[in-house]
C-alpha cells in the first residue's frame, strides 16, 4: 500500500477511513494531489471497501487564500473529486469546525454529511477573486440556484443548522456526539451494493438535465444491469 504524507488510512471490514492531515484548506500541492491520487488508486483497484469516511474537513480558524490556485492543480483536483463521485461505493464527509475553500469542496462531492453544531460551513473564493470549483455546480444542486448564488458571491459564513435546512449537510450533532453520529451514519447507508449505488447516483445526477423519456431508458438500462450483477460477488 502507498504511503501518505498527508493523510491517514485505515480499513475496517468495508469502511476505509481517511483522516486528512490538511490544516490549511486553501493551499493544493503536489504532495495533496498525489496522495489523494493514489488513495484512489488503491480503493478503486485494490481494496474491499465500499465506504470511504472523510475526516479532518476543517479548520481552527478562518484562512485567507493569498496566491492565485495553480491551474493545473485545479484540473488534477476536480479529477479526483469526480473519482469520488464515480466510486463504486458510497462517500462520508465529517466535518466538526470550520469547513471553507478545498474541504467545502470535498464535502459536497460526497454522498453524505455529518457536522457538529459548532460546524461553519464557507466558499469564500469568489471574495478572494477566484473560483471556488465545480462548487458552482455543485451546490445549486443542493440548495438552489439563488441560494448558492448568495452564498458564493458573498462568501457569507453558513451555521450547521442553516446548512442542515438547505440540504448541505445530512445529520447534525452536538460535538460529544460526533463518533456516535458517524458510525450510526455509516449504518444508514448499509449494506452497499456498488452497482446500484453507482448507478442510482448517476441518476440522480442526469435527472437534472434530462428528459423523462431519455431517464426512463437509463433507467431500465441500469436496473438491468443491476439485476445481472446480483449474483455477482462483491468488490
Amino acid at each position: 500500500m502507498k504511503q501518505y504524507t498527508t493523510l491517514n488510512l485505515t480499513e475496517q471490514g468495508t469502511v476505509a477511513n481517511v483522516n486528512l492531515q490538511w490544516p490549511d484548506s486553501g493551499i493544493l500541492n503536489e504532495t495533496l494531489l498525489s496522495d489523494f491520487i493514489g488513495l484512489m488508486d488503491y480503493l478503486e483497484d485494490e481494496s474491499p471497501c465500499t465506504l470511504i469516511v472523510f475526516q479532518g474537513l476543517s479548520t481552527p480558524q478562518q484562512q485567507t487564500r493569498t496566491a492565485p490556485p495553480v491551474l493545473d492543480h485545479c484540473s488534477k483536483w476536480e479529477k479526483f473529486l469526480q473519482r469520488i463521485e464515480r466510486f463504486a461505493g458510497a462517500s462520508i464527509a465529517c466535518i466538526d469546525g470550520l469547513c471553507a475553500h478545498f474541504h467545502f469542496q470535498l464535502a459536497l462531492a460526497c454522498d453524505y454529511r455529518v457536522a457538529t453544531t459548532r460546524s461553519v460551513f464557507q466558499a469564500p473564493a469568489v471574495k478572494e477573486g477566484f473560483i471556488p470549483g465545480m462548487s458552482v455546480f455543485r451546490l445549486a444542486k443542493y440548495t438552489g440556484l439563488g441560494v448558492a448564488r448568495r452564498l458564493l458571491f458573498t462568501g457569507t459564513p453558513c451555521s450547521a443548522k442553516k446548512a442542515a435546512k438547505l440540504g448541505i449537510v445530512d445529520r447534525k450533532c452536538k460535538a460529544k456526539n460526533f463518533e456516535k453520529a458517524i458510525m450510526e451514519s455509516q449504518q444508514a447507508l448499509m449494506p452497499i451494493h456498488p452497482e446500484v449505488l453507482l448507478n442510482t447516483r448517476r441518476l440522480l445526477n442526469e435527472s437534472f438535465a434530462s428528459t423523462f423519456e431519455d431517464a426512463i431508458g437509463h433507467f431500465l438500462a441500469a436496473q438491468n444491469l443491476c439485476i445481472a450483477c446480483q449474483d455477482c460477488p462483491a468488490k
